[in-house]
Formats: C-alpha cells, structure tokens, sequence
C-alpha cells in the first residue's frame, strides 16, 4: 500500500519571528518548531548540544547515597558485582561502570545473564554471586522491577538499583539506593536516559566526590555510552543529545580498545561514525551475541585491554551477526509463507498476523515481527513455538496499542507486558489458535481501513535546488538523528528528473534534478522506479546532505520515497482486468520481477496506463494473493485458480470509497 504524505501545519509568523531571533533560515526555524523548539534558549541550546553542560548527578534522587556506599565499599576492599541487562543498553552500562571502578581499584565483577534466565535479576544468579564473597550488587539497566528479588536477597546482598524504565507497581524498598529518573520523587531534569546514560551520570558522580573533580569536565567512555543511547532506541533530546553528539566524536579513535574494534569489524575505520552507523552497523553485532550466544562475550569485548584478543571477538560478533541476518531471513520466508495461506483462507482480507513457527530462535522473532509490518503495514505476532509453552513478540502500526490488545485477552497468557507499539508474551502452546482468533477479532472491532494506511509527516515542500549551502550545513545542526528528533523530512512536488539509471548491485537508483546546476540524486532500493524518472513527473521525500569530492563542496540529493506525481484515483474493474491480462503475457516470457521492465511492456502494448494505476494495481493483486512476489529471487508468480472478490483488497476499498 502506497503512503500517505501528510504536511505539518505551520505559523509564518512564529517562523519568521524564530529565524529572525536565531539567525536562520526560515526553513531551519520551521523544522525547530515542528520539534516544539519555539524560543530562542531552546534553539540555542539544541543546535549546539556540545556547548551545554551537563546537568549535575547529585540532582539525581539516592545519588549521594549510592556514591557513599560504593565508596565505602571501595575502601574497605569489599567485592563488588555489577548485574547487568543482556543487550547493547545493558552491557555499555556494565562496561561503563565497570571500567570506572577499576580505574579506583576496586574489587569488581560482573554478571550478564542469559537471555534464557530472562529479564531482570533472578535469585539462583543473585545467591551465587553472593556465595562468591560479593557484599555489594549494583544494578544497571534493570533492577526496578525487581522488589521480590532484591528483599529475597538482603540479608546477603547490599543492592544498589541503577535503571531508566518506569518503576513497577510493587516498589522496591530493600535497596541501598535506587538512581532512576523516572522514579517518584526524583527532580533529574533527563528523564530519558538510557541504562548506560544513567551508569555514565553514577560515574560522574563517584569522580567528582572520589578524585574531587568537576563532573562537567568527565567524559570517560561517553562513546560507550552514545552507543547504548541509540541502541536502546530513547529519544536524542536534552542531555542524551549532548552525549550522544560528544561519543560520536570520539568513537572513531576510542579509548575503549574493543570499540575500536568493533567500529573496525564494522567497516567504518577512519571515517565520520553517525548515528545511523551506531544503529545498523555497530549495534546490531553487538546485539547478535546476545541474542545467539553469550551476552557475557559482548561485555568481555569492551573490557579487555589486550587488542588481539578485541579483534578476535569482534569477529566472533561479526560472524554471529551474519548468523542471525541467515537465521532472520529464514524465518522472514517462512512467516511470508504462512502468511499466504492465511491470506488465502481470508480471500485476501487480512487485519492481521499470528505466526507461529516450530524452533524458531525467540531472540529473533521481535525482528521478523518488524519486518513484517514494516513491509505488509500489519499488527503482527510472531512465535517461537515449543511443545508446551511457546514464546512470541508483538509489533504494532501506530493505530493499534499492541498492549491494550494484549490485555483484552489476558487470560490467554503466562506472562506478557509491552507498550503501544512492541511487546512480549509466553503463552501455552495450545492456545495460539485462539489467541490468532481473538487477536483478528480484536483487530477488525477496533481500526478501519485508513488505520492501516502508512503515514509520513513532512516538515516542508521544498526543491532541493532551492536549499542554499548555508542553510544545508544548518540542517546538519539537527544531527545526531534518532527516537524523538528524526531526520528532517522534505519533499518536492511534480518535478521532472531527467538521467535516471540504476546503479550498484541494481537496486539503487541516481537521476538529476533539473536547475542551473543540477544536483544528484540517490535512491537505495528504488532501482524499479527508473522508467518513471524517466517518463514522468514524480513526487520524492529527501534529505539533502554536504558531499565533499575533490576537495569542493556539493549538496546530494538522498531520495527515500518516490512517488508517481498524478493524484491517486479511483481504480476500475476494467483497468484492473486489462492490467491483469499484461501482466499474465509478461510473466509467460519473463517472470522477473521488475518495474522497469514492466512499465516498458505497458508502454509497447499501446495501453494508456499511468504508472499510478499500474502501482495501485500491483498492490491490489498482491493484497488478494493474485500476484506473489518473490523478494529474493526478484520473480513473481500469478497463482492459477484462485477467486477473489476485490472488495477484500484494502487498497481497493479505500481507492474506491467501498
């Protein structure tokens, strides 16, 4: 299903006022109000993070209490254990943490479970390290959720709670101390933090009372904590923002030698490390250990200080990181099977999915749940499913709060818990058909068909030949990117390109945009749209970027969306059967999936079809299982034999007002 383009409303006035203030561009100041930035400190403040300090950490509620006791703890020569989470968050706060008390030579350990011990702190784990002599357990990344665990404990264990989630309902009152923004009382100005932000501030902290120096000048393995922050997906705003702006700069030459290792295995030695890098190079390995191996393996990576042994292990993460990509793929074909017969069962009408598959590896399934809806725009459940209690994850579209389903039909589960748009449950292996039933139910009682509709905000219509130097170096002020400050988004209406050729492995597009000195443009995965670049005016989402080459600087055009500029329109059975017809002549001489190829037949058969209606109809067919792409292969089949009423496509009915 095609997207829908919705603009941000806007105040000229506020606008101007703001630009004139700050010193923009108008296009600048527009983008700083859609984020809510609408006075001048704000602006200052977010568009250089580097020069705001750090907020102190004794403004955060139990901080003077935790610094005491690890002093304390240090002093007397007591053994200290750090529980960490098993994923990126978890392990950078451990690393952290860790790597801070060695430096003050104290007695430190750490404990990483697995991912089948499950979330949080579990007492076997806790009475072991106990009997290995540990007095003092501090938390990161977990723990506030964990009041049973820690009053089991306390007769043997001091426990200090580091963590950023929202405290439970059964508050933990057994604890040393417990830093977290987010729990009742404390004033910390951040609440956003991610588990390594908050382990990063209990660093800050124990500094500047241990070697009585200035927190805001200690930036000790900020680069660890950066990485964490864009990991575990909190948003880039206030003093996340700071952080993460500041590790970016120093990771590409960390002081953390498995970092630097890591940032090598993933290709990007040497080079300028963004956001985005963090989030689909470097992460990603990180978090393939702990979701195939060893969790403990990715801490070990950022502890060690013997190089040989970093590059050893970082190719251990890179080779479980092509592991779980073969592992995702897998499971992603069998689910888009599954999915078929499912579709075929509704005649095409699917509201939703509930996939369940027989060993399939439970920390992958939440990222084949993301794909899913990613590429189909479905709520969907996917399950690793065992003999008598099976696992699954949920992801969402944004109409739809996953947890709020979940609870309609909680007796179905054992455990579950989540928010709007992720979550997790276990469930009784028996169950899953009565959970697909009542989740459908739930589903079609609850969305209409534009629920369904995927949307896009835009900050501007705007010609990238129109965006000055000036104000692109602006835009990249907006950096670093992520949950809660997005890219700036941009989009041009109805303009003519012209050199349109795919490029790479073929699947990536460049065109030009036609002005006195035109300027290129990229598309990646959008190869099929080179007959229309080249045949008619197209609409484009973008973001511009500087681009040095040969030693001069150029502005590049970076296309994510493309689409056909004619307005969308109603769809006739005629045009649908006529398209139809095309589409059997070309399968039976080439079954290749390609746009380009396709719209050229169109063109040769004499038929006056706009590459609109063409993509409406593709979408129609594969809604209702009339045409199956084969994404891997780049074939597609028309299945034979099958009837299908098109009031069952959503794209259809939404076309056509049904």
């Amino acid at each position: 299903m095609r997207k829908n383009w919705i603009l941000k409303n806007d105040d000229d006035k506020k606008i101007s006022e703001l630009a004139k203030k700050i010193g923009v561009n108008e296009l600048t100041a527009k983008i700083l109000i859609h984020r809510g930035i609408t006075d001048e400190k704000s602006a200052e403040k977010f568009l250089n993070p580097e020069a705001q300090d750090f907020y102190d950490p004794f403004l955060m509620l139990g901080m003077s209490d935790a610094v005491e006791r690890i002093a304390v703890a240090i002093e007397g020569g007591e053994k200290i254990c750090i529980f960490g989470d098993y994923d990126v968050d978890g392990m950078s706060a451990t690393a952290i943490l860790f790597r801070a008390l060695r430096r003050f030579d104290a007695q430190v350990t750490a404990y990483i479970p697995k991912r089948t011990e499950g979330y949080g702190m579990n007492i076997p784990a806790l009475k072991k390290i106990a009997s290995n002599g540990v007095t003092l357990l501090i938390s990161v990344d977990c723990g506030i959720s964990n009041a049973k665990e820690i009053s089991e404990i306390k007769n043997d264990l001091d426990v200090i709670v580091t963590d950023h989630h929202l405290p439970a309902l059964e508050k933990v009152t057994d604890a040393v101390a417990i830093l977290d923004p987010n729990q009742k009382g404390c004033n910390y100005p951040a609440k956003n933090l991610c588990g390594a932000g908050v382990a990063f501030k209990l660093c800050q902290a124990l500094n500047a009372e241990l070697n009585n120096t200035n927190f805001l000048n200690y930036t000790t393995d900020i680069d660890i904590a950066a990485m964490a922050t864009v990991a575990d997906l909190v948003p880039l705003t206030d003093e996340n923002r700071k952080i993460v702006k500041l590790g970016l700069k120093n990771m590409s030459d960390s002081n953390c030698i498995g970092l630097n290792a890591l940032v090598k295995i993933s290709g990007l030695a040497e080079k300028n490390i963004s956001s985005t890098d963090i989030a689909f190079k470097i992460a990603p390995r990180l978090n393939s250990i702990g979701r195939l191996k060893v969790p403990s393996t990715g801490l070990k990576l950022l502890l060690t200080n013997d190089e040989f042994e970093a590059e050893n292990i970082a190719k251990m993460l890179d080779d479980a990181n092509n592991e779980r990509k073969e592992i995702e793929k897998n499971i992603f074909i069998e689910a888009e099977n599954t999915m078929q017969i499912f579709r075929d069962e509704k005649g095409g009408d699917l509201w939703s999915l509930v996939i369940a598959g027989e060993n399939w590896n439970p920390g992958i399934v939440g990222l084949t749940a993301s794909k899913i809806v990613e590429k189909y725009s479905l709520p969907t459940l996917i399950v690793s499913a065992d003999k008598i209690v099976s696992r699954g994850s949920c992801r969402s579209i944004p109409a739809l709060h996953i947890k709020n389903a979940l609870d309609s039909m909680s007796d179905l589960f054992e455990n579950y818990g989540g928010h709007s748009q992720a979550a997790g449950f276990s469930i009784p292996t028996k169950k899953i058909p009565e959970l697909r039933q009542r989740f459908d139910e739930y589903v079609r009682k609850n969305l209409t068909d534009r629920d369904f509709s995927q949307n896009i905000e835009i900050d501007a219509i705007i010609n990238p030949t129109e965006i000055s130097m000036k104000t692109a170096e602006e835009l990249e002020k907006f950096q670093p990117c992520g949950l809660g400050n997005p890219e700036p988004v941009l989009a041009c209406k109805n303009i003519q390109c012209s050199n349109a050729k795919v490029i790479g492995d073929g699947t990536h597009l460049s065109f030009e945009i036609p002005a006195e000195k035109k300027i290129k443009a990229v598309a990646f995965g959008k190869a099929n749209f080179v007959s229309l670049i080249n045949s008619e005016p197209v609409d484009f989402i973008y973001r511009i970027e500087i681009e040095q080459w040969q030693g001069e600087q150029h502005l590049k055009c970076f296309v994510t969306d493309i689409e056909p500029a004619a307005e969308k329109t109603s769809i006739t059975r005629q045009q649908l059967g006529e398209i139809y017809k095309l589409l059997k002549i070309i399968h039976q001489s080439n079954n290749k999936f390609d746009m380009y190829l396709i719209a050229q037949k169109f063109q040769d058969s004499g038929k006056k079809f706009s590459m609109s209606v063409i993509l409406d109809a593709i979408d129609i067919f594969s809604e209702l299982g009339l045409l199956v792409v084969d994404a891997v292969n780049k074939t597609f089949d028309l299945p034979s034999g099958k009837k299908r009423s098109l009031e069952n496509s959503r794209t259809f009915r939404i076309l056509n007002k049904v």
